[in-house]
């Protein structure tokens, strides 16, 4: 390929462009709920203390994931 030195054109490095593209999407995704009349805040409130309430009955959550800690063998990776 030629080039013409006198009009280079920059080119973004593919990692800055990849922030670029994160970025955006971040902002565009705060200002639809931003956008939104749905109260977020509360909701999520809300949500959290239905769960700390069902804990504190004794609610046994038998269908969730299984989570694995540090301490289990799996802090760096497996393999």
């Amino acid at each position: 390929m030629s080039e013409d030195r006198g009009h280079a054109t920059p080119i973004q490095h593919p990692l800055e462009f990849l922030e670029e593209v994160e970025s955006r999407g971040q902002r565009e995704t705060q200002a639809r709920l931003l956008d939104n009349p749905t109260p977020w805040a509360s909701l999520l409130a809300e949500y959290a203390d239905a769960l700390n309430e069902l804990v504190a009955q004794g609610y046994r959550f038998d269908n969730a994931p299984e989570m694995q800690s540090f301490d289990e063998g799996h802090a760096g990776g497996c393999g």
